[in-house]
């Protein structure tokens, strides 16, 4: 028995909150040393020098801004000197919007990679309504001051925000902030004075405007109240509806199933391409619904995951009498899978497992959330990530005799790039499969015609009583392709 842990949760807190106390150090260390340098020795000398700025020299300082770890309203402390108050708040406004145009792009560059497709196979209804809504959101989140300013533009940029809502959203939500600040900052200025004045200017720009939008929109039945409700309602029906499972009665002890897992934060919606492709090859499909993040979004520990689904097909096994069943797992899912058939037994009811987009040497995006306050309730994200013990001992683990693994990778895959998505034990084994399809995305496996006629090609006939003789050449074919 091996006496590495695969997992400790111990350990995950302490080095996550390790790493979170040396990055936030790290940020302020660097914010500091890039101001001091612009100014003469502190961050209150930049308020004080605002005035040896020239415009052009401002606006780059505030497209920069973000990339230096530094909040909004610091530009704004240094306008309302070097401008004066109504200038000052003006060039606030206009650097907001070119660090806004820099952020919202990287975030456009995000979304069209990761963001969008996972929307696309969970959130369907939900991402075109928030696009139709979009303006809304946007100002919503310019106007509360405890929501990051390049958070929320990052967010813009990843949900494909219109880029016309973006800005005008921009100036308008965060001119309170700008003018407060601006005004603050003025020699002569007292916050009382700077609170009034930064009230009556907003009342006039932002608030009264905004009355007058929303009494012409409840006139017309849609107020932004009304579309707030309707979009909390949409993304709630639309979780609660993703993992609805209809209880299978008509399961055949004749024929093969194939159990479907879904990856990290995807829900069983995600399969519902893939489901119907294999459903209309004549397979019967099953699958469960994993939890996590309300109830819905896997997030759950990979190993608690591998225990939950023995139990869940035992229990289908001895419902049914069902002989084998054949698994198909995405992402997060082969991981579970593989955990199951190699350290617990799996193999006995399984002899063919397919994995799509599988980061066996795990996935560097992990680190996002391990920086986060995410990585200290996330187990699944400690375990995925790379060199962990969790992937050494799976890499360790012996290939029990008649277990075939069949790999697809690809090098589009953002998350599994590769072969970072072809399983690689510890001896190599001729038992794991790797089928390359590089015109293949991430979530593209989920959809992909190609990959489902690869499936049932190696899969054979659904019905058990076929030869495994008729199977094994069958997949010998696949792979003779692929070469």
């Amino acid at each position: 028995m091996e006496r590495e842990q695969p997992y400790s949760y111990r350990e995950q807190i302490l080095w996550v909150l390790l790493i979170e106390a040396l990055l936030v150090t790290g940020l302020m260390f660097v914010s500091t040393f890039f101001w001091t340098s612009i100014c003469t020795d502190s961050l209150k000398s930049c308020i004080a020098e605002g005035t040896a700025l020239g415009p052009l020299t401002f606006l780059f300082l505030s497209a920069l801004r973000p990339f230096v770890f530094t909040p909004f309203f610091f530009m704004a402390l240094i306008a309302g000197p070097a401008f004066g108050t109504p200038a000052g708040t003006a060039f606030t406004l206009l650097g907001g919007l070119a660090s806004t145009l820099v952020i919202a792009s990287i975030g456009r560059i995000v979304g069209k990679h990761l963001v969008t497709p996972w929307m696309t196979s969970n959130l369907p209804q939900t991402s075109r309504f928030i696009r139709l809504q979009d303006y809304k959101i946007a100002f919503f989140l310019r106007l509360v001051p405890f929501v990051p300013f390049d958070l929320a533009s990052l967010f813009f940029g990843a949900l494909g925000f219109r880029w016309r809502h973006i800005l005008w959203t921009t100036l308008a939500g965060s001119l309170p902030e700008a003018l407060l600040f601006a005004r603050i900052s003025s020699p002569s200025a007292t916050l009382t004075e700077s609170a009034f004045d930064t009230l009556g200017l907003v009342a006039i720009a932002v608030i009264l405007p905004l009355l007058v939008g929303e009494f012409l929109s409840r006139r017309n039945g849609r107020s932004m109240w009304q579309q707030a409700r309707l979009v909390y309602r949409e993304l709630l029906n639309e979780v609660r509806s993703n993992n609805l499972i209809m209880r299978r009665t008509n399961l055949s002890p004749d024929r093969t199933p194939i159990l479907l897992l879904y990856g990290f934060f995807s829900s069983r919606r995600s399969l519902g391409i893939l489901e119907r492709h294999l459903t209309g090859r004549g397979f019967d499909v099953i699958s469960f619904n994993l939890g996590g993040l309300l109830g819905t979004f896997f997030t759950n520990s990979i190993l608690e995951s591998a225990s939950f689904i023995d139990g869940k097909i035992k229990r289908q096994v001895e419902r049914h009498g069902l002989k084998k069943i054949h698994v198909v797992a995405h992402s997060k899912g082969g991981l579970v899978a593989l955990w199951w058939l190699l350290k617990m037994g799996g193999d006995q009811l399984c002899s063919k497992v397919v994995t799509l987009g599988t980061p066996f040497k795990g996935s560097r995006l992990t680190y996002l959330a391990l920086i986060t306050p995410l990585g200290l309730i996330w187990r699944d994200m400690w375990q995925m990530r790379p060199g962990s013990n969790f992937l050494k001992q799976l890499d360790r683990a012996a290939i029990p005799a008649g277990l075939d693994i069949y790999c697809f990778h690809s090098t589009l895959d953002g998350v599994a790039n590769g072969k970072d998505g072809l399983y690689q034990p510890e001896p190599p084994s001729s038992q794991v499969h790797p089928i390359q399809m590089d015109e293949v995305s991430h979530f593209g496996f989920l959809s992909h015609r190609h990959v489902v006629d690869r499936i049932v090609a190696i899969l054979g006939a659904p019905d058990s009583s076929d030869s495994k003789e008729s199977a094994e050449i069958t997949a010998k074919n696949v792979l003779l392709r692929q070469g």
